[in-house]
């Protein structure tokens, strides 16, 4: 949400080697799926207009799908990063962009930037990435990442599956108030940002002013490790980006999603998105689908048997996916 001033220092800044804070995550993560010295993501840059994005890549010869991870508003690509270390152990490529101004990503010029620019960058990259080697494309979306990749997945020709953990569909009233902080701030707030924009949408604000923050996850620890990472939840935004992340509707109704099959895999101890806002729209979808509860998880999910059941989840869906474009090429 947002933008990130360009300065001398922004260009040469990097995770493996100048950024430090995201290795306090991995404690958090099982010991087969810590980023370390030894499995580290090779770094990429991606421009795209003004837009100077950051990628992590976790590459595997001769993998058959490419999976794109599509963070939320607390995260950026490295905070995926032991997700993408389960994928990559199994034979699948992996690239996880930090959307601009999260994480290391930036732009050149101060304009304020709208979640509509979100969705066009996503689709842009995924082309680039299909023209790039031509590998089939499936989308993994977290948090409100996963709406985002709904979007872009509507948009996009070469997506052939999407997963998400969460549908925040923004267009619902009780899905904007239950990701505000309180009602108040979800029914006035939007009002104000609706009517007065042309003197707020250039204004920022944290992430946690507008937002559940403090329920991102179920560890008190990891929470406010992610609340107090500048890359991540301690990132400003904009007030257009936030208008306009409120009054985006779903670019195709779930009931005429046809695109490819989806996977949702929420976690059951989700008190920031409870799966109840999910559910509404997922039962909504005529495509093929399939619901797995990762128990004992939280929004961001770290627990067992969640974290177990998801690698489970997600090799099953992609396996599927291999198979059936398979009988496709046959």
């Amino acid at each position: 949400m947002g933008e990130k001033r360009v300065n001398s220092n922004t260009r040469n800044l990097t995770y493996n080697e100048t950024e430090i804070y995201w290795k306090k995550y991995q404690r958090f993560f099982p010991e087969e799926l810590r980023i370390k010295e030894n499995n580290l993501p090779t770094e990429e840059w991606w421009s795209w207009k003004d837009y100077h994005i950051h990628l992590d890549r976790m590459s595997v010869l001769n993998a058959k799908i490419k999976v794109i991870f599509i963070h939320g508003a607390g995260g950026n690509g490295r905070l995926f990063a032991p997700y993408a270390r389960m994928l990559q152990m199994h034979g699948y490529d992996i690239v996880s962009p930090d959307l601009p101004p999260y994480g290391l990503s930036y732009k050149e010029s101060p304009k304020s930037m709208d979640y509509h620019q979100w969705i066009k960058i996503m689709t842009e990259f995924i082309e680039q990435e299909f023209n790039r080697d031509g590998k089939p494309i499936v989308l993994l979306g977290g948090s409100i990442g996963g709406m985002l990749a709904y979007h872009v997945a509507s948009l996009s020709k070469q997506v052939k599956g999407l997963i998400v953990t969460t549908f925040v569909d923004t267009s619902n009233q009780k899905v904007r108030d239950q990701i505000a902080p309180n009602k108040l701030i979800s029914r006035l707030g939007k009002f104000t940002l609706d009517n007065f924009f042309f003197v707020l949408d250039s204004f920022r604000i944290s992430v946690s002013k507008i937002s559940r923050m403090k329920l991102i996850t179920n560890n008190l620890d990891l929470t406010k490790l992610i609340m107090n990472d500048p890359r991540a939840a301690g990132t400003k935004v904009s007030l257009r980006f936030l208008r306009t992340f409120l009054n985006m509707k779903p670019v195709i109704e779930p009931e005429y999603f046809d695109v490819c099959p989806i996977l949702l895999i929420h976690p059951e101890v989700d008190p920031m998105t409870p799966y109840r806002l999910s559910e509404s729209f997922y039962n909504r979808l005529q495509c093929e689908k399939n619901c797995v509860i990762l128990e004992g998880a939280g929004h961001f999910p770290i627990e067992q048997p969640g974290v177990e059941q998801m690698k489970t989840a997600l090799l099953k869906f992609l396996i599927e996916i291999e198979n059936d474009l398979e009988l496709i090429e046959d």
